[in-house]
């Protein structure tokens, strides 16, 4: 299920790690498959996790659900 998830979202690098479902809403829990990101501050490269923040992002509707990326 994971994976026809992670294809349906089509966002390259991006993996669905889990999914809830509601009557109204789709929750896909995803995670980044990069192990280095570029600090917004200063534009270099880091292996290092500087913050672990969760944030909501809402996707386009599926069907008549609200998609929701965590």
């Amino acid at each position: 299920m994971k994976r026809i998830m992670t294809k349906l979202l089509n966002l390259p690098g991006v993996m669905v790690e889990e999914s809830k479902e509601t009557e109204e809403t789709l929750i896909l829990s995803v995670r980044v498959e990069k192990k280095t990101a570029d600090c917004p501050r200063c534009c270099k490269g880091s292996h290092r996790l500087h913050q672990n923040k969760s944030h909501l992002v809402r996707d386009l509707p599926m069907g008549n659900r609200e998609v929701i990326l965590k």
